[in-house]
Order: C-alpha cells, then sequence, then structure tokens
C-alpha cells in the first residue's frame, strides 16, 4: 500500500500487546495486507499466521496516479485464496486517486466491484478505498465523492472501508459524515517508527473516533501492520447488517417517527437551466439520479449563486445555458421524504427532488 508516512523519532519502550490500550481502545486481532509485489502462497500467509496475524487485506487494484487508467493486481485471487485456505480472514482494498470527482469516484468503484469478483473476493466482504493522494481543496466535495464510492460499493453488496493516514484524512475529508454514514469503518495509519514492529504500540492510536483498524506499521515483518480494534471482517455477515447505519426502529408504529432534515456542504456546478410548469430550475448531473429528469430537477429559489471557492455573487441571476461556469450551493435545511440506501428524496423549495444520498448530510 502506497504510504502517507508520519516520520517520527520515538523513545523505545513498547507497551505489551494484551495490555496495550489508549482511551478505551484495546489491540484486539493481528493482521496484514498485501499487493502484488509480495507473496502470494499458503507457506507465505502461513507465516504470519504463526506470528499472530489473523486477517489478509489484499489490494485489489486501483485507478489514477500511478495506477493509470485501470490496475488490476494479477496476484489478488492466489493471494486471497491462500490466505483464506490457512484460515485468515480477507478483505480488499482499492486505490482511488479521484479528488473531488464524483463521476470518478462512481466508475472507480465500479472497477473495484469487477476487480473483486475476478479475484474471488466474496460478497459481504470488505473493500476499503485507499484515499492518500489527489484530493480536492474542498473537503465537503472530497467527502462527496468517497462516499459516491463507498456507497457503490455497499450497493454490490460489499461492505465499504476508508484508508488513509491520519493526517491526510483529518486535513481532506469531512469524517462526521463518513461516520455517520458508516460507523466503525476507518482504517487510519499512524507510525511510531519504520523499524520493523511485531506488535503495535496503542500509544500511538490515533486520536480519531469510529476506527475499525488501526495500521501501526509499515514494517511488520516486511509487509504493513495491523491491528482490529473494533470487531472483525465479518466475512460471513451481508452488508446490510454491519456497514449500514441501522435505520430508525419501527416496531413501536404508534410512536410518530422523528423527522429528518438534510443539508448539503459542497459547492456544485450548475450543468444546466431549465423550466418545468413555469418556473425555473438547476441541475447538477452528478448529484442526479438517472435518467435526469424533472425529478432531479433543483428549484432555483433555493440556491446560492457562488463563485467556485463558494463566495456568494452579489448577482443573483443566471446566466443561462451559454456555456459560461456557474457554481451554486444550498444553504438550508430539507426535510427528508423518503430514502434508499444511495439516494434521498427531498423536499427543497416546497417540492420533492430526488438525488444521490452521498452528497448529503442526514440528522
Amino acid at each position: 500500500m502506497n504510504k502517507l508516512k508520519r516520520w517520527i523519532i520515538a523513545s523505545i519502550g513498547a507497551v505489551a500487546f494484551s495490555i496495550a490500550m489508549i482511551t478505551g481502545v484495546s489491540a484486539n486481532t493481528l493482521g496484514i495486507d498485501v499487493a502484488s509485489y509480495q507473496g502470494t502462497t499458503t507457506s507465505y500467509f502461513n507465516s504470519f499466521k504463526q506470528v499472530g496475524d489473523n486477517f489478509t487485506i489484499v489490494k485489489l487494484g486501483g485507478r489514477g496516479g500511478g495506477e493509470g487508467a485501470h490496475y488490476s493486481n494479477p496476484s489478488a485471487y492466489a493471494q486471497i485464496h491462500n490466505a483464506d485456505a490457512v484460515g485468515m480472514q480477507t478483505g480488499g482494498y482499492f486505490w482511488g486517486e479521484f479528488g473531488d470527482s464524483v463521476s470518478d469516484a462512481q466508475y472507480s468503484a465500479q472497477l473495484a466491484v469487477q476487480d473483486a469478483n475476478t479475484a474471488g473476493l466474496a460478497k459481504g466482504s470488505y473493500i476499503a478505498l485507499d484515499y492518500e493522494a489527489g484530493a480536492g481543496a474542498n473537503k465537503a466535495n472530497n467527502t462527496t465523492a468517497i462516499l459516491t464510492f463507498m456507497d457503490a460499493i455497499y450497493s454490490a453488496g460489499y461492505k465499504p472501508m476508508l484508508y488513509s493516514g491520519a493526517y491526510y484524512m483529518n486535513a481532506n475529508i469531512d469524517l462526521s459524515r463518513v461516520n455517520a454514514r458508516y460507523p466503525n469503518a476507518l482504517w487510519v495509519a499512524q507510525y511510531k517508527t519504520t523499524a520493523n514492529q511485531a506488535t503495535p504500540d496503542m500509544n500511538w492510536f490515533p486520536s480519531m473516533s469510529n476506527v475499525k483498524i488501526f495500521q501501526y506499521a509499515d514494517n511488520h515483518f516486511g509487509v504493513d501492520g495491523n491491528v482490529m480494534v473494533y470487531g472483525s471482517l465479518d466475512n460471513d455477515k451481508p452488508a446490510e447488517q454491519v456497514a449500514s447505519k441501522p435505520s430508525q426502529s419501527t416496531n413501536t408504529p404508534s410512536t410518530p417517527a422523528k423527522t429528518q432534515y438534510a443539508t448539503f456542504s459542497g459547492i456544485y456546478v450548475a450543468d444546466y437551466w431549465v423550466g418545468y410548469n413555469n418556473k425555473m430550475y438547476g441541475v447538477n448531473f452528478d448529484m442526479s439520479i438517472k435518467p435526469i429528469d424533472y425529478n432531479n430537477y433543483i428549484p432555483i429559489s433555493a440556491m446560492t449563486l457562488t463563485d467556485k471557492y463558494g463566495n456568494k455573487l452579489s448577482n443573483q441571476y443566471i446566466q443561462g445555458n451559454n456555456g459560461k461556469m456557474e457554481y451554486f450551493t444550498l444553504n438550508g435545511k430539507y426535510k427528508v421524504i423518503s430514502q434508499t440506501a444511495t439516494t434521498v428524496n427531498v423536499e427543497i423549495g416546497g417540492e420533492p427532488v430526488s438525488l444521490m444520498k452521498s452528497f448529503v448530510t442526514i440528522k
């Protein structure tokens, strides 16, 4: 896995693995992650099993940056099959250097699922997005793209997870949105040293919530060292039982369900304007549920026109579909009418609008 290393001069004195704890987080199960340049045989994985590693996360492929248009790990099938053969739980990860592009995130997720199927990764397994390079300047837009990827993984029957370095995550991602949608789905790297570490020193556990896996070393007998701090890889559980936030209980129909509201935090492109029933609407291609029709139209009355940095324009009159790039924000709280795992129907400007769920925060 490509690294976001934090070069740290640390004092010596490891905390024993069996009692390592920090802020209530304890070390659980040790594991590794591997890419194509690492071993593939049962004897290779058994050597890690013998030192206490009980799970393996295999690189499936990637897109963007050094990965090009699409890289697929040719060793993934053998690595997953043989790690499983020695009794290790398995998962996969996919390098996604798509920045804040929702369309590229969607396509990257399709490739990740394709690679998972080719590698024989069982449905219900975790697929982690490796997001550690190429982030856009706007946290909200990066997060929307990331959630688009994760939602697509979930829709395909896998469980999504998000990997990055602790510093990069905090600097580029709105983790509150990720955690609200997929609790306990963070895989975070933070290293005490680049020297070999047989077991984790939990005093270096990142000060973050909702961490599932802590990558404590990039040199654990020559591979990345990880420790599970919440649950397991849950290979035997379907995605909806593990990755999604539980929906509100309907066991007591006499108690009205709490009204939920959606908020939008990004800066969006008005791809075109359209008149419908004597009213004007804006359309953003990424937010829309295909095919794009009147159900996707956003009432112009709810939009605030901005520059590309989100600064409100003094002139709030649209320029029309003349090829000039126009931007907008949605600054209100909008009632949620209905939702699925990936879509949401919200009331905007007094009208129902159906959009991709990854663009909103629902409370």
